[in-house]
């Protein structure tokens, strides 16, 4: 089922989420040359959870620095515009859904957990084949972020005819989106692709959340996709007894899609092996 085929399914059942205010400002200010670095960092400087997270990720191992970073206006200033935007995005949607914590056979953090190191996973990815895919390193990690929020809007809006889908997806073993399509009708990757096409997001990253499950056909024609896809798979075998059985097709799979080396590869698996279960890692 197509976007506007799952719209029309779920109606006003389902109400999708504006995009966060403080997103919106830091877009405008990417797209206005006047506007620089600091003044974005002291734009989310105003916000302690956002501040909070900005400054871990910028005196993370990733960024090398031999001093810590202390405020947000300089830790815009090591990140850039679009991971200060991606982190925004990220903390926002984790307070919007907050409420929906320990509500029985749904488990929120594993979600975002999930979604954090796909996001990761991805943009480490990405910064392999930027040639091949069109997009930024920055904006896979946006998408690795929204790539399942569907579940969590389709949570909040139906409730337990929602759950429905999590224990039919259990008890008949079909993978969830499976269980959704036989349950609804549609499914959160529609609903998550919809809700990127509403955020004004690129046309690559609603596509990329959209097809990640396939079919085939998409991942392989169009690499964007293939990166979400890729990343998914690998973070969510990695705490399974299938990962490393995995791993050889995978491998294949993202040199023939995205001409990624075995090296390059094997250095974004090892994050996947590496990773704490933190929603905020």
């Amino acid at each position: 089922m197509g976007r506007q085929e799952a719209l029309k399914q779920f109606g006003d059942k389902i109400t999708l989420p504006s995009l966060p205010d403080v997103v919106m400002r830091i877009n405008s200010m990417i797209d206005n040359p006047n506007v620089g670095l600091q003044e974005m960092g002291a734009l989310v400087a105003k916000d302690p959870a956002i501040t909070a997270r900005v400054l871990r990720l910028a005196n993370s191992g990733y960024y090398g620095l031999s001093q810590q970073v202390t405020n947000a206006e300089q830790a815009a200033t090591v990140i850039g515009a679009r991971a200060l935007r991606n982190v925004a995005m990220q903390v926002s949607i984790l307070q919007r859904y907050e409420h929906l914590k320990n509500i029985p056979d749904f488990d929120l953090d594993e979600v975002w957990q999930h979604s954090t190191l796909t996001a990761q996973l991805a943009q480490a990815l990405a910064e392999s084949c930027f040639r091949r895919t069109g997009l930024a390193p920055d904006d896979f990690y946006a998408c690795g972020l929204l790539h399942d929020v569907g579940k969590v809007v389709m949570l909040e809006g139906l409730g337990d005819e929602y759950l429905e889908c999590v224990r039919h997806a259990r008890r008949t073993g079909v993978a969830l989106h499976v269980g959704e399509e036989q349950v609804l009708g549609y499914t959160h990757v529609e609903v998550g692709a919809i809700l990127a096409q509403q955020w004004q997001l690129p046309e690559k990253v609603a596509a990329a959340i959209e097809f990640h499950h396939g079919p085939t056909a998409e991942i392989v024609a169009h690499p964007h996709v293939g990166v979400i896809a890729i990343a998914d798979q690998i973070a969510y075998r990695a705490s399974s007894s299938t990962f490393e059985a995995a791993l050889e097709k995978l491998a294949a799979l993202a040199n023939k899609l995205l001409g990624v080396t075995r090296e390059e590869f094997d250095k974004v698996v090892e994050r996947a092996r590496t990773a704490q279960p933190d929603a905020f890692a």
